[in-house]
């Protein structure tokens, strides 16, 4: 009687065991999920037209998120150009930049745009596009 309740109390815990390592992963593993990560997969997720990435940047425009995104490109060091315009602008303007990966996807221009237009009362027209292109033929002058 000992010996099965004892492998009663045992398989129940080791049940308890694995449920709570397997219910662990999955909130570590949201957590450990980065803020851009999810941002870009509901980015993925919910544009489905250049109008509707026009509208989102509006939409984050209108509740004091300025962001914008922007591939990681091919280049590692982090002192050069493109990493020290999203620097720049991110210091000089508070525009969050986030990283969309080394493949492009057209619904990110669109809300750049919007997002830049947008921007033009508050820092200038065109600003951004300028800094981008001065600091482009600063690095790569021919």
């Amino acid at each position: 009687m000992k010996r099965t309740q004892f492998a009663q109390l045992a398989a129940v815990l080791t049940l308890f065991l694995v449920l709570g390592t397997v219910l662990s992963y999955f909130l570590l593993l949201d957590m450990s999920t980065s803020k851009h990560l999810k941002e870009l997969r509901l980015f993925y997720k919910i544009m489905d037209s250049c109008e509707s990435a026009a509208a989102k940047a509006e939409a984050d425009y209108a509740k004091g998120a300025v962001k914008m995104y922007f591939p990681s490109g091919l280049e590692m060091d982090q002192n050069r150009f493109p990493y020290t315009f999203y620097r720049q602008i991110e210091e000089e303007y508070g525009i969050e930049t986030i990283y969309t990966g080394d493949l492009g996807y057209p619904y990110f221009s669109c809300y750049n745009l919007k997002m830049d237009s947008l921007l033009s009362e508050r820092i200038g027209q065109n600003t951004i596009e300028s800094l981008y292109r001065e600091m482009h033929r600063e690095q790569y002058p021919n």
